[in-house]
C-alpha cells in the first residue's frame, strides 16, 4: 500500500504534469490534493512548491487574484516558518504574469527580487541554477521591450553562462530568440540571418511547457516582422499551427490564430489578416464549448459522488 507521502508526490507530479500539457483544471484539482496532504505531514518545502504550482496554473489562467493570493499566501507562510531561499518562486511568478501583460518595468521590480532572493539565499532551498537562468531570461526579456538593450544583453549574457556551465538545454530556444531580437533591435539582421537554422532547429526540438514555447514563437515573430520577413514569420506560425492539428490541442489552434493575426496585421495584407479574424473567432467558440461541456460533466460527476456519500435517510 502506498505511503502518504507516495500519494502526495503522485499528486503532485501529475499536477504539474497536467499543467504542462495545458490540461490546467485537472492540474489545480491535483495539486490541490497535494496540497492538503502536504499541510498535514507539514512538509513545509513541498508545501511551497505545491503553493508554486498552483500559482502558475491560475496565472496561465489569466485568474490573477487567484495567482496573487497564492503568492501572498506562499510569502507569509515563507516567512512565518522561517525559511529562506524560497521567495524567489513567487517572485518570479508575478514577474511573469506582470511580463505577459506587458507591464515591464513591474516585471523588472520582481524579477530583480527574484535575483536577489536567489543571491542571497540560493544555498538555503532546494534551487538549481535553472532558477538562476529563468530569472535572467525574464530580465532580458523585458528590457528588451523597454529598448535597454545593454541592459538586455547583460541578463543575457549572465543566463548563457549559467546554461553553459551547467550543461542546461531547456531554455535554448529562449536563448536563441532573444538574442536575436537582441542583435535587430541594434542594427545587426546579419547575425539573425546567420543563426536561422539554429533557430528552427531549436523551434522543432523544444521540450518546454506550452506557455513559455508560444512566448519565445511570439518573440521570433515580432523579430521577423521588424525585418520585414513576413514568409518567415508566417512559417513560424505553421510550425504552431501544425503541432496544433496533429495534438488536437483547442488552446494551441487559439494561440495560433492569434499569432497569424498578428503577422498578417504586420504585413497589411488584408485579406489574410480578416480570414485571420473569423478563424480566431471560431476557434475561440470552439474552445469554449469544449471546456463548458467539461465543466458540465465535472459537476454531474461530483453531485453524483455527493449523493453516493450522502446517508439514503437524508435524500
Amino acid at each position: 500500500m502506498a505511503s502518504t507521502e507516495q500519494i502526495a508526490k503522485e499528486y503532485y507530479e501529475k499536477g504539474l504534469d497536467l499543467v504542462h500539457a495545458n490540461s490546467i483544471e485537472l492540474g489545480i484539482d491535483n495539486l490541490n490534493m497535494a496540497l492538503s496532504i502536504y499541510e498535514e505531514l507539514d512538509d513545509k518545502t513541498h508545501y511551497i512548491l505545491t503553493l508554486r504550482g498552483l500559482a502558475i496554473a491560475y496565472g496561465i489562467m489569466g485568474y490573477d487574484s487567484k495567482m496573487l493570493y497564492k503568492c501572498l499566501s506562499a510569502l507569509n507562510y515563507i516567512d512565518k516558518n522561517g525559511i529562506q531561499g524560497a521567495k524567489h518562486y513567487f517572485y518570479t511568478t508575478i514577474c511573469n504574469r506582470y511580463m505577459l501583460l506587458g507591464d515591464y518595468d513591474s516585471a523588472i521590480n520582481y524579477g530583480k527580487m527574484a535575483l536577489q532572493d536567489l543571491e542571497d539565499y540560493g544555498n538555503s532551498f532546494e534551487n538549481e541554477p535553472h532558477s538562476f537562468l529563468v530569472a535572467c531570461l525574464n530580465l532580458a526579456y523585458s528590457y528588451l521591450h523597454l529598448r535597454r538593450y545593454s541592459d538586455a544583453e547583460n541578463f543575457l549574457k549572465r543566463g548563457s553562462e549559467i546554461a553553459q556551465k551547467n550543461d542546461m538545454h531547456h531554455h535554448d530556444l529562449s536563448l536563441a530568440v532573444l538574442y536575436a531580437n537582441l542583435h535587430h533591435h541594434m542594427g545587426d539582421d546579419k547575425y539573425v540571418y546567420s543563426h536561422l537554422e539554429e533557430l528552427v532547429t531549436f523551434i522543432k526540438s523544444s521540450k518546454i511547457t506550452i506557455q513559455d514555447y508560444i512566448e519565445d514563437l511570439k518573440l521570433l515573430i515580432e523579430t521577423f516582422c521588424g525585418m520585414k520577413e513576413f514568409e518567415r514569420a508566417e512559417a513560424v506560425v505553421l510550425s504552431l499551427d501544425s503541432s496544433a492539428t496533429i495534438s488536437n490541442n483547442m488552446h494551441m489552434k487559439v494561440e495560433a490564430a492569434k499569432l497569424y493575426m498578428m503577422v498578417y496585421k504586420a504585413s497589411g495584407d488584408i485579406e489574410k489578416y480578416h480570414n485571420a479574424c473569423v478563424r480566431f473567432a471560431e476557434d475561440t467558440i470552439a474552445l469554449n464549448t469544449t471546456e463548458a461541456t467539461e465543466h458540465l460533466l465535472e459537476m454531474d460527476t461530483a453531485i453524483a459522488l455527493s449523493i453516493a456519500d450522502t446517508p439514503q435517510e437524508l435524500i
